[in-house]
């Protein structure tokens, strides 16, 4: 006598816990590429700052040309950053040249360029993508210890080179832009900290002997 099996398939409960397995597992590969492609956007904005705060360095102190057949050959190169005021912009940040020597950025935040015989300070205004920000400004006394003034939040920091001097100028103010700051005792640098959607920091610190670094 011949034993017939039957075939048995997936039952609506059997269907269910295997459809719930795979959506928890799909939503977690998708949480985790998210959360990636969220660092992996802000560190880039980071290395952007840094490279733009060593390339104004690079052209400050290597005797750049200002433009070709001007004949200018000390010009001092900078970027700034300014979270408050008129120029407010988390954003974004300006890389200038320091055409007058004052150490500070002087023209509009939306990077205008005069028609000649003006010469516009602001070279590249560079925009933040990908709704990261520049949320906070601070100052170094310590390695570890950053301020962020004395009287409340930094409202703006340039940050310029020029020869001879291979270290970092700074001119910093506070939230209305209306005081500049005389650097305080064992000052020794500015942090730049960036924030992501998903709430990441990265920071970029110059530090008054021309080090930059990205943590």
């Amino acid at each position: 006598m011949s034993r017939h099996s039957k075939s048995r398939g997936f039952t609506l409960i059997e269907l269910t816990v295997t459809i719930g397995i795979m959506s928890m597992i799909l939503g977690l590969v998708l949480w985790n590429q998210s959360t990636y492609t969220d660092g992996a956007s802000l560190t880039n904005h980071a290395d952007d700052i840094a490279s733009m705060i060593s390339q104004a360095q690079v052209y400050g102190i290597g005797v750049k040309e200002f433009t070709p057949g001007s004949s200018n050959f000390g010009t001092a190169y900078g970027v700034a950053f300014s979270l408050y005021g008129l120029n407010a912009s988390n954003k974004a940040y300006m890389y200038f040249a320091d055409r007058n020597g004052d150490k500070f950025y002087n023209h509009q935040w939306a990077c205008p360029q005069p028609t000649p015989p003006a010469a516009p300070e602001c070279l590249t205004k560079i925009d933040i993508t990908r709704n990261n920000i520049i949320s906070k400004l601070c100052y170094l006394i310590t390695p570890n210890t950053c301020v962020s003034s004395p009287a409340g939040d930094l409202g703006r920091a340039d940050i310029t080179f020029a020869r001879p001097n291979i270290e970092a100028q700074f001119v910093l103010q506070d939230v209305n832009q209306a005081q500049i700051y005389p650097l305080p005792s064992g000052f020794i640098g500015v942090r730049i900290e960036l924030t992501s959607p998903k709430g990441a920091t990265r920071s970029v610190t110059v530090y008054k002997t021309g080090q930059v670094s990205v943590q």
